[in-house]
């Protein structure tokens, strides 16, 4: 067994040696291509699905969302169950919504959205909304007559956004918008604009829920929703039952059931992901398949004479497959080093823009394996196919074609 390796890794060495430059660098090249593109769309899909979760517990939905789970679409004395809620182990921070659909009129412009009436210190420590501010600031718990408004409601002269025609065009910070809800029509200066690059939440507006209980006094001490953020992922079922059995009523939603949509987007994105991994997979195989090929059909008659003089077609199989690790491994190292030191040193600098925010590439330990197993199972197999076809002739039949 050992002198067949012997005489295999011989065979391949000589070969390589040998063979072509420019090919080897071709199959090299390719194959290294393959493999950046093995990182590189895995790592977009799942940096953008990872992005798009991230922006929606951040500033949309929170860790656990708590709504009415009757015929009463609002939760009663919201002080008190919010209180209870974050007294409960895992809790990091609790606060609760009011919500009211409203039509937001600047000028000539007009749009439709909803408003929220928030407790902006309770906000600030669920929410990150408050470090997206592009103009003005944030809303502070004694503000009346004020308003926050997200940057696809404002439109804020940039016509660049995906919902500018529906916006308000060109309203910023310190212009006084006329805000009709609740049976009111009543003028708000505009505090601040936001940007969390986040499109559901972009197309929100708050003021303070005194502000909208005195509009409105039917929303005193009641909520539309309690947004519950939790000290790590792993107590989120503990703390959903705890609040289940608070009192009867509650509708208690992970974050991924209070928006379904990002939840399909992840299954699509993992559909696209295996399409990716096939064609990847074929293209691997079909290169090393056909290069193997052509080298063998070119060989034909020297191992028709290698065979003849004693060398086991175990020993000639074994060396095209060391080639084919040769190249696959000396591919993969240069994808590696390609990929970290040049593809994502250029993405985090110049990262893709999604509705979800920012993306950046994500690539852990588990990909990085599934790429050199990909790469490197199916140049074998590629490698081992078409030798294993000549090493089915008769010696003579191989010696003289």
């Amino acid at each position: 067994m050992f002198k067949s390796v012997k005489v295999a890794a011989l065979l391949a060495f000589s070969s390589l040696r040998k063979g072509n430059p420019g090919v080897i660098f071709l199959i090299i090249t390719i194959l290294t291509v393959i493999s950046v593109n093995s990182l590189f769309v895995p790592g977009l899909l799942q940096g953008l699905v990872s992005g798009a979760n991230t922006q929606l517990r951040n500033t949309y939905s929170s860790d656990i969302v708590v709504t009415s789970g009757s015929i009463q679409p609002l939760l009663s004395n919201a002080t008190e169950l919010t209180n209870q809620i974050a007294g409960i182990d895992g809790v990091s921070a609790v606060t609760y919504r009011n919500a009211m659909g409203a039509e937001f009129i600047y000028g000539n412009n007009h749009c439709e959205a909803t408003v929220y009436g928030v407790q902006p210190d309770a906000e600030q420590q669920v929410f990150t909304i408050d470090h997206a501010m592009i103009e003005g600031t944030y809303l502070a718990p004694g503000d009346s007559n004020q308003i926050v408004l997200g940057i696809q409601v404002a439109g804020a002269d940039r016509p660049n956004l995906e919902l500018y025609a529906r916006s308000l065009q060109n309203a910023h910070a310190g212009d006084t918008i006329i805000l009709s809800y609740g049976g009111v029509k009543k003028p708000y200066i505009v505090k601040g604009i936001f940007y969390t690059e986040f499109l559901q939440t972009d197309f929100e507006a708050f003021i303070t829920q005194n502000e909208m209980e005195s509009v409105n006094p039917g929303v005193k001490d009641t909520a539309a929703t309690i947004h519950v953020k939790v000290k790590s992922d792993a107590v989120l079922p503990v703390v959903m039952d705890k609040i289940n059995n608070l009192q009867s009523g509650l509708k208690v939603l992970k974050w991924q059931e209070y928006a379904g949509i990002v939840s399909s987007l992840t299954e699509s994105f993992s559909i696209i992901n295996l399409i990716m991994n096939i064609i990847n997979l074929l293209v691997v195989g079909i290169t090393v398949f056909i290069v193997t090929y052509i080298d063998v059909v070119n060989r034909r008659k020297q191992i028709g004479v290698q065979r003849a003089i004693g060398i086991t077609p175990g020993s000639i199989t074994l060396s095209y497959l060391m080639r084919a690790v040769f190249y696959a491994f000396i591919a993969l190292g240069c994808a590696i080093l390609l990929f970290y030191f040049a593809v994502v040193p250029i993405e985090t600098q110049y990262p893709f823009h999604f509705p979800f925010g920012a993306v950046y590439l994500s690539i852990g330990p588990v990909d990085l394996m599934r790429m050199f197993a990909i790469v490197l199972s199916v140049s074998l197999v590629a490698s081992y196919l078409p030798v294993r076809g000549v090493m089915k002739m008769k010696i003579m039949d191989a010696i003289w074609g």
